[in-house]
């Protein structure tokens, strides 16, 4: 089945349909959120060590963290370029403009850039997240084995980071190519 390449059909839609209003969301606004924290532990770990009992390992996973972070946010701005409506075409192309350039065609190969793009952002995002999950369980490691309350917050953090491990195991693995069609209007048109 070939698909229809008539403007008001267009390419098949982002499934769920809110999942680019979602991933531009966590890319804008929830990631340089998380960095802003990563990097403000850093500064606490690098000024006062003394209070870690791992701090060189709790350092490397809030760094490591951030540079995911940042890369998500990288990555998504980079795949956002690939997502554009009907509208943004007739803003910048006449019908018949955008027939000769072949715009049209061409919006449905960069639907699927922008999925492939937009995926690895929020792959990046998850483990980004995981990571800095679990230098927050090291960070709250206590320095004296007596610390009851805080092996307990470490743990529920360490338990939050598995987690955070399978929901990232999930995005890795969820087939894309399963997108179902756009389904037809309510009112029986095509």
């Amino acid at each position: 089945m070939t698909q229809n390449l008539k403007p008001e059909i267009g390419p098949r839609v982002p499934y769920p349909l809110g999942y680019a209003e979602a991933t531009s969301f966590t890319q804008t606004m929830t990631a340089p959120l998380l960095t802003g924290a990563a990097l403000t532990l850093v500064g606490v770990i690098i000024v006062d060590d003394t209070k870690f009992r791992v701090p060189e390992l709790t350092l490397l996973l809030v760094v490591t963290s951030s540079i995911a972070l940042i890369a998500s946010i990288q990555i998504g701005a980079d795949a956002r370029k690939y997502l554009y409506n009907r509208e943004t075409i007739a803003a910048w192309y006449t019908e018949d403009e955008a027939k000769r350039a072949g715009i049209l065609v061409r919006r449905t190969k960069h639907f699927i850039e922008w999925r492939k793009r937009n995926r690895l952002a929020v792959v990046v995002f998850n483990a980004g997240t995981m990571l800095l999950i679990l230098a927050v369980s090291t960070a709250l490691f206590p320095r004296d084995n007596h610390a009851v309350v805080r092996w307990i917050a470490s743990g529920l953090t360490l338990a939050s980071a598995l987690v955070e491990a399978w929901w990232l195991h999930h995005l890795f693995h969820e087939r894309f190519d399963e997108t179902p069609e756009k389904p037809k209007p309510l009112d029986g048109g095509t």
